[in-house]
């Protein structure tokens, strides 16, 4: 028997061991998780205008995941994740994508008390400025989360500090990200109704190069109701304030709410009325270097995939200035045992006026309707397929962000494969 037999001889029988002699609290789980997206695009995110081609790539993300838990005590998960389109590297090259996406535990310092440190997600209630971005790949945050959970109230306040690396004297941050942040996250759920509070501070050094770090606040509420078994009405509203972290030292006074209402006639359908409205900054004022105030909510770490249509016409890149009223009709069709098919309909309008070419008018305020078509079939309990199609219809008025007025069409046509696999499911 070789060495490498004899030591995984020896792993096996202390594993096989321990299933006899411990209390079986805890527990160990490795999976792979191959998420394919082959995308198909004639306007995707960016609308078809003169001069623009089609073209389609195939996305593939690869995460291996390996969770841990032992029952009131501790939990811990680390994910290796590598993102990549097909053909990014040369067949006979080396491939330096890896990174880490999640890398943290969460330790129990008294029952309902827990602390959470490491590469983490922070996503809550409809993910509109706390998400988790599944589509192309990351929204990791390296931070510490305290968490205190007690018969359906919830207490979580978080807190993050970043630095360029291992400095050891007061030096300019280089990255995208925020300087510091905290936010403080209360949920009270009852039978029929959830409330949710939540107050998120931000700071970010000036843009000019100074070490000063400015700071924008983002606090509101968000409650849903349940009327009837079949009827579930929700309201959110978010205000910001403080300094424009993002340009220039104006003071932020912007808001966003949303209001909708679901109605589930049967365990095979299921309706979704309902507006997102997003304020914004009159393309006049944003031009008037006068003008005191930015009016532009940030939607910060929200979900920008999904919320405003899937063609992602609209904060992938935190604009418009003139913000957002997004009206819509989502649809879900259950079409089989295995399979449902979504059908949603947006209706786009900028919040704020749009002046015209020679500031002496304003453009209609109606951006366009976009369709998105997704049908899913869950295959097994390791697979899942998703197919879809978006079309939009564009108008002058959206065009005019890309100084042209010609469009052939734009939409979309995309797949996701999901597949899971489970290598280890080990309680000991």
């Amino acid at each position: 028997m070789s060495t490498t037999q004899k030591l995984i001889f020896l792993i096996s029988l202390s594993l096989f061991g321990s299933h006899f002699t411990s209390a079986q609290d805890q527990n160990f789980t490795l999976q792979a998780e191959y998420r394919l997206n082959p995308l198909y695009s004639h306007g995707y995110r960016i609308p078809m205008t003169e001069g623009r081609t089609a073209e389609g790539y195939i996305g593939q993300r690869t995460r291996v995941i390996m969770n841990y838990e032992k029952a009131g005590d501790m939990s811990s998960q680390i994910i290796l994740q590598d993102l990549r389109a097909w053909g990014t590297y040369k067949n006979n090259g080396q491939a330096g994508n890896l990174s880490i996406f999640r890398a943290w535990f969460e330790k129990q310092i008294v029952p309902n008390l827990s602390v959470k440190l490491g590469r983490q997600g922070f996503i809550y209630g409809d993910q509109y400025i706390l998400g988790g971005l599944n589509w192309g790949g990351n929204m990791a945050h390296d931070a510490a989360l305290v968490k205190y959970e007690k018969k359906g109230f919830k207490a979580h306040l978080a807190l993050a500090y970043n630095s360029t690396g291992f400095t050891l004297e007061h030096v300019r941050y280089t990255y995208q990200n925020h300087k510091n942040m905290q936010f403080l996250w209360l949920q009270k759920n009852t039978d029929k109704l959830s409330a949710a509070f939540v107050f998120l501070n931000r700071g970010l050094e000036e843009p000019d190069g100074s070490l000063e770090i400015r700071y924008d606040q983002t606090t509101g509420v968000n409650v849903g109701y349940q009327i009837t078994e079949k009827l579930n009405l929700k309201g959110i509203y978010y205000h910001q304030f403080g300094q424009d972290t993002l340009g220039s030292s104006k003071k932020v006074n912007a808001f966003f709410y949303s209001a909708q209402a679901k109605f589930k006639p049967n365990k095979n359908i299921q309706f979704t009325l309902g507006t997102d409205v997003i304020s914004g900054t009159s393309t006049a004022d944003a031009a008037n270097p006068n003008y005191g105030e930015r009016n532009d909510f940030d939607i910060l770490f929200g979900l920008r995939h999904g919320h405003f249509g899937y063609l992602d016409y609209f904060y992938t890149k935190l604009w418009p200035v003139s913000g957002l009223e997004d009206y819509y009709l989502k649809s879900n069709f259950k079409t089989g045992q295995r399979s449902s098919l979504d059908v949603d309909v947006h209706g786009f309008f900028s919040q704020a006026k749009i002046s015209n070419e020679t500031n002496t008018g304003t453009l209609d305020d109606y951006y366009g309707t976009e369709l998105d078509l997704r049908w899913h079939y869950k295959q097994s309990d390791n697979t899942k397929v998703s197919l879809g199609f978006s079309h939009m219809w564009v108008t002058d008025t959206y065009l005019s962000y890309y100084d042209t007025d010609s469009e052939d069409g734009s939409s979309t046509i995309y797949a996701v494969i999901t597949v899971k696999p489970t290598f280890l499911n080990k309680s000991f």
